[in-house]
């Protein structure tokens, strides 16, 4: 698997990825009819607080010949609209961080639908303006319906920055949405003007969320948190004896009171909170002789992966954080595929 590189200023930027949807004969567009009440207030939002994000999706609408006011309307609004139109209680990943004397060790599962396992892909940004970051993607796939290339979007579900700073997300069992940001462009904003997590944090201060989700950020420095998010408010969680992790139900006591998972569907929150407690089980298990290769014990392991039968495992990430070295690994259950990411 080869690494798409995407070159040049943000504007330039889009282009590429425009000719890349041409030419997949991109379908997203097809049905969006403008809301333009969504559109003027979302749009408010992304010129005050990413406006380069705008230069990038402009791009995108010139090179691949798509009408500028549906795509851009369509990129800052799709994210609401999924929480308003198809909220699902399916979605799962893990995410944790182990420190110990010698680095700081963060492991990731991404799953989810099966329909789209081996449908991701890793890309880079190169871009003279800001910092340059490596990207995994699911593509963009909303449903088993879109997992084909005419619905391809790059938009990063997990990435690592030049500067060795790593965000990724899990999904959060909230149902209230807001005006703001789309998670996948804030993990794109980070990644693009933050070096360390401090400064994640404050972007997560000034800047509005449009809808929940949970963020785990760690750095070269053996910082590492986790941002819960609902879609107005967030809290921050640390590391308790060098252990951080993430699953998919509000950890947060305050936050947990808007999670609707034991309220809508038991046996799934029951599922994120077997992962967690599997996964600091397995941690405490490699004490004393952690090194890259015990994330994929840990995480290979089941209870840890594909515990519901509506999700999969679609990449798994291994990372040394302190030593800058990054692996990937896919078809974590058959024959296992590893390969290094480079930033």
């Amino acid at each position: 698997m080869k690494t798409r590189i995407f070159k040049g200023n943000f504007f330039e930027i889009g282009e590429q990825q425009g000719r890349l949807y041409e030419a997949n004969g991109l379908k997203l567009l097809d049905n969006i009819k403008i809301d333009s009440i969504l559109y003027k207030k979302q749009l408010r939002i992304y010129e005050k607080h990413y406006p380069e994000l705008l230069e990038e999706l402009s791009g995108i609408a010139e090179a691949g010949t798509y009408n500028k006011d549906k795509l851009i309307f369509g990129a800052i609004t799709l994210e609401i609209s999924a929480y308003r139109n198809t909220f699902s209680l399916y979605k799962q990943c893990t995410i944790f961080g182990y420190k110990d004397e010698k680095s700081l060790y963060v492991g990731r599962n991404y799953d989810w639908l099966p329909s789209s396992n081996g449908i991701f892909d890793i890309y880079k940004v190169i871009n003279p303006e800001r910092n340059s970051f490596i990207a995994v993607t699911d593509l963009g796939i909303m449903s088993p319906e879109t997992a084909t290339p005419e619905y391809y979007m790059y938009v990063a579900a997990d990435t690592i920055n030049d500067k060795g700073l790593f965000i990724g997300l899990t999904y959060a069992y909230a149902t209230q949405w807001s005006y703001g940001i789309s998670n996948m462009f804030m993990i794109k904003l980070i990644a693009e003007t933050c070096e360390t997590v401090d400064e994640a944090l404050s972007v997560f201060e000034k800047v509005p969320l449009c809808c929940p989700k949970n963020f785990f950020i760690a750095d070269k420095n053996g910082d590492m948190v986790v941002v819960e998010h609902t879609s107005k408010k967030f809290k921050v969680l640390y590391p308790k004896d060098n252990i951080l992790i993430q699953t998919n139900h509000y950890v947060d006591a305050e936050l947990a009171k808007e999670d609707i998972g034991l309220k809508q569907n038991p046996t799934n929150t029951n599922y994120s909170i077997i992962r967690y407690n599997e996964t600091l089980r397995k941690i405490n298990l490699e004490k004393g002789k952690f090194n890259l290769s015990s994330i994929i014990k840990i995480l290979g392991r089941p209870r840890i992966y594909q515990d519901n039968p509506n999700a999969k495992t679609i990449w798994t990430l291994a990372l040394d954080m302190s030593n800058k070295k990054y692996k990937i690994y896919w078809d974590v259950t058959k024959n296992r595929k590893a390969r290094n990411l480079e930033i």
